[in-house]
């Protein structure tokens, strides 16, 4: 698919439904809450370096996994 068909497919779906582009920012929100709390308590842990930063790499490129296995 062409960018510009994306971009008119977007568009129109936006116009049919006008909630539809804000339909996931309240369980992304709730998300990075939790993927925030989740660092600071990792942090403030008495782990050692090497293992807070493979805990802090899985919850940055893994948020919903690295939260839930933590």
């Amino acid at each position: 698919m062409a960018p510009t068909a994306i971009l008119s497919t977007a568009a129109a779906v936006a116009a049919s439904h006008p909630n539809a582009l804000y339909s996931g920012s309240l369980l992304s929100l709730i998300i990075l809450i939790l993927d925030l709390i989740a660092i600071v308590q990792l942090l403030n842990s008495d782990r050692s370096v090497i293992n807070k930063l493979l805990w802090c790499l899985l919850i940055f490129l893994c948020p919903i996994v690295g939260v839930v296995l933590y």
